[in-house]
């Protein structure tokens, strides 16, 4: 039963390569966006996304149950996070920017169980395209054709339903939807008020009677008694129930970036805790504690991890890191899909999910992405060369 396929959905989610990764310079903790690092893995994954760019910038997989908009925002998610590519890059945000794709992508349809009713703008969507937008040099203020004010927009959310939060909490995805709006915002030069952060800090599972293996982590979301937060319940990789990897690594960095490090120490031990020590995936993070390694949870952990200004060495388990855990959920063969990720409940085959968000662990870049430079000539004479298949 692949539930966690359903369920990874729901979140913004096997060959061996040897590559030789070159380190940035760690500055410990900082506010500034960690920079991409370039390696050939990160770069051959690059180029199967923008291979899946068609020439009108959409993305149409066959067999995909995802949407064209849903997908072409995947693939322009992946690629913005290396600045590689750039040719299919600006075709998908050409495709993005038509008004149609903006509202389709940003608004809820009704078609799945969210607390949003139909129509209402999803702060997750809204968030990450005004990260991406703003990461390639577009204007969030003024995005699309026609122009759509999506800072506007995300503001308009703060406190629709409850006070400190972004439009309407998700069960599945509450922390991930504030911890985007929080780094979106800030991003484009609009400090979240406090009481946002404070909502983010609270949602910690810190103290009281909550079990000692969720100590440090973050769940999707927290119920609460009155104005009393819930007890956070013990990690459960069979029910996807208590405190997680995802929703822990999207906190970390949305709290190091706006500067409220105090929650990150124990964040780290949660991590560690979670992180898998035997089997041939060791070194690797399954969504759940005691879980499956799987290449998105170890891609968002590796950003979590370099948010914090650390080095995936330090992570080491038994001389294997979650990079080189990472690439080795990466396809080499056949050459249609060398670059791709897969699944971890679908070996050997091409994941959409897997692969946009792997990029980003390769890459070793946390959010807010680098806003990419300006093209010119001789940019592109060094650009990667695009994957021909």
């Amino acid at each position: 039963m692949n539930n966690f396929s359903t369920r990874v959905s729901t979140r913004i989610r096997r060959g061996t390569v040897a590559v030789v990764v070159a380190l940035v310079a760690l500055l410990g903790t900082t506010n500034l966006p960690a920079s991409a690092v370039s390696t050939p893995a990160s770069s051959l994954t690059s180029a199967w996304l923008a291979s899946q760019v068609g020439s009108s910038g959409e993305v149409n997989i066959s067999g995909s149950t995802q949407s064209i908009v849903t997908q072409t925002m995947y693939v322009a998610q992946g690629l913005s996070a290396t600045g590689e590519q750039r040719d299919a890059l600006d075709r998908a945000m050409s495709f993005l920017s038509l008004g149609t794709s903006i509202e389709e992508w940003v608004t809820n349809d009704g078609s799945g169980g969210t607390a949003a009713p139909s129509g209402a703008d999803l702060p997750e969507r809204l968030a990450s395209l005004i990260l991406l937008a703003n990461t390639t040099g577009s204007n969030p203020r003024s995005f699309g054709v026609p122009a759509v004010d999506l800072v506007a927009r995300a503001q308009a959310m703060y406190g629709q339903v409850v006070p400190g939060f972004y439009g309407y909490q998700e069960p599945w995805s509450s922390v991930q939807d504030q911890s985007l709006m929080v780094i979106a915002l800030q991003a484009v030069g609009v400090t979240p008020p406090a009481l946002a952060i404070d909502w983010l800090a609270d949602q910690q599972c810190l103290g009281g009677s909550n079990p000692q293996s969720s100590l440090g982590g973050w769940q999707a979301s927290r119920a609460s008694t009155g104005n009393s937060l819930d007890d956070c319940s013990a990690p459960d990789p069979l029910n996807y129930s208590g405190p997680d990897t995802n929703s822990t690594a999207f906190a970390v960095q949305a709290l190091q970036y706006l500067g409220r490090t105090a929650p990150l120490a124990a964040a780290a031990t949660f991590l560690q805790n979670a992180q898998a020590t035997s089997g041939p995936s060791a070194g690797g993070f399954p969504w759940f504690a005691g879980g499956d390694v799987d290449a998105n949870s170890t891609a968002l952990v590796l950003q979590a991890i370099t948010a914090m200004g650390q080095s995936p060495s330090m992570w080491s388990v038994g001389g294997a890191t979650p990079l080189a855990v990472l690439q080795s959920f990466q396809l080499l063969s056949p050459a249609s899909d060398a670059g791709s990720l897969f699944a971890s409940w679908n070996p050997g085959v091409p994941d959409l999910l897997a692969s946009y968000q792997g990029v980003w662990g390769l890459s070793l870049s946390a959010f807010p992405f680098p806003v990419l430079a300006e093209r010119t000539v001789a940019a592109e004479s060094l650009a990667a060369p695009a994957f021909t298949g």
